[in-house]
């Protein structure tokens, strides 16, 4: 019984995290009248809106649906199975209101009015819960209506229309402007950089002087162990009762012993012929018939 539960409440888990996802679709730029604007897969120039994920997961729209009639919410449906309908982390789709939904997924079974205001609709796959709207008001040609920043809830004329990109276009890096302001001579950013090399350089050097004093302490105390293991103990002699002349023939054996080692050397050399001092392989006398005696 607990496993059916379980079950169930995971469906639904599932269920509601997918709906959570979806409702973080939006409209995002709508143009209405294109005449010398963005073109479509078949290189016409049609109405088209764009979708916005403002959510940071992947979002699935397949099952959706657009309308511009609120009275008929089900007016075309997103497919189903088409990878192209899943919205990457803050990115955007785009559809084309031609009404020739036979030309492909992003092709709406209706268009929009350059005479008029359009209402734009979308919503969940129930056919009912809403997600969101638009109301586009009467533009010039070539004249998007969009938000200002994607995802945004306000609306603004764009004259510069960014389909399937983002309504700001960041071409400035704000931190960079801000550097280069105060250090416009770029003296600043040489004594920041050589100050990192010189550091890096500086603690590299007092690592590797580290480094050969606990080698050097390691390999004496090696050193004094081995020394200490192999020393045997020596008897002191006293010299005093010793006589001088006993002194000086020690002396004097030892001198002969260090001085006289090499007087007789043996210099004789002897050469030994062992064996043939050619190669007989490339003899020729050996291929040579041989007369009987």
């Amino acid at each position: 019984m607990k496993k059916p539960i379980l079950l169930i409440a995971g469906l639904l888990c599932l269920v509601s995290a997918a709906t959570a996802q979806v409702t973080k679709v939006c409209f995002n730029e709508v143009l209405v009248t294109n005449h010398t604007n963005y073109v479509d897969d078949y290189g016409q120039k049609v109405p088209w809106f764009e979708l916005f994920n403002a959510s940071y997961n992947e979002v699935n729209i397949g099952g959706c649906y657009l309308s511009n009639d609120i009275n008929n919410p089900k007016m075309y449906m997103i497919p189903k199975g088409d990878v192209l309908t899943e919205i990457p982390t803050r990115q955007h789709v785009l559809f084309y209101a031609d009404n020739l939904p036979d030309r492909g997924t992003f092709h709406v079974n209706f268009t929009l009015d350059s005479a008029t205001t359009n209402t734009l609709y979308l919503f969940n796959a129930d056919g009912r819960s809403l997600i969101d709207s638009v109301t586009v008001p009467v533009l010039a040609a070539d004249v998007s209506w969009g938000c200002p920043v994607d995802g945004v809830p306000e609306w603004t004329i764009i004259k510069k229309v960014t389909p399937s990109t983002n309504n700001l276009t960041l071409d400035t890096n704000e931190k960079v402007d801000r550097f280069a302001e105060m250090d416009p001579n770029g003296a600043g950013m040489a004594m920041v950089a050589m100050g990192v090399v010189f550091s890096v350089l500086l603690v590299c050097a007092i690592s590797f002087l580290l480094l050969a004093y606990v080698i050097k302490m390691v390999s004496r105390r090696r050193q004094m162990r081995k020394a200490r293991l192999t020393n045997e103990p020596t008897s002191i002699i006293d010299t005093e009762d010793v006589p001088g002349e006993v002194i000086a023939a020690i002396s004097l054996a030892l001198h002969q012993l260090n001085e006289d080692t090499h007087d007789e050397e043996n210099t004789i050399l002897t050469i030994a012929k062992t064996r043939r001092a050619y190669s007989p392989w490339s003899s020729k006398i050996y291929g040579l018939r041989q007369l009987p005696k």
